[in-house]
């Protein structure tokens, strides 16, 4: 599928993501390669920025094509071996590999004794907390 808007000649021809220019949908090609997703990133990128909302159904429908063909790349090339650890233990993994602490983690949630309550098992994430 490939969309192209017209160009007039009272604005100039930009170049946007991936190399394409700006204001036009980008057409959908294969990921093979880490360029190729990486290309498809960058497009995602700027499809996310913009917002949903926003988004013509054209774009909307190559939001949702890259996003899986990037997910079955990432699960092809990039898989996460993920532990299977307790959920409190899970959470301390992701703050060590983030290099962050339970205060840095009670910041984000928006008091600071919270990160401790939490990784001692205390308190819980609510839905507040996670969305």
């Amino acid at each position: 599928m490939v969309a192209v808007l017209p160009h007039t000649k009272e604005e100039p021809e930009r170049e946007g993501p991936a190399g394409f220019p700006c204001g036009e949908i980008h057409p959908v090609w294969p990921l093979r390669t880490e360029d190729d997703y990486l290309r498809a990133v960058e497009v995602v990128d700027k499809l996310a920025i913009k917002g949903e909302d926003d988004l013509s159904e054209a774009e909307q429908d190559q939001l949702d094509i890259f996003s899986a063909l990037m997910e079955v790349y990432e699960n092809m090339h990039h898989p996460m071996d993920l532990p299977k650890l307790p959920p409190v233990e899970f959470l301390k993994k992701l703050l060590e590999l983030s290099g962050m602490n339970e205060s840095d983690l009670g910041r984000l949630l928006g008091e600071r004794s919270l990160g401790h309550k939490i990784l001692k098992g205390e308190r819980q994430l609510s839905k507040g907390h996670i969305l």
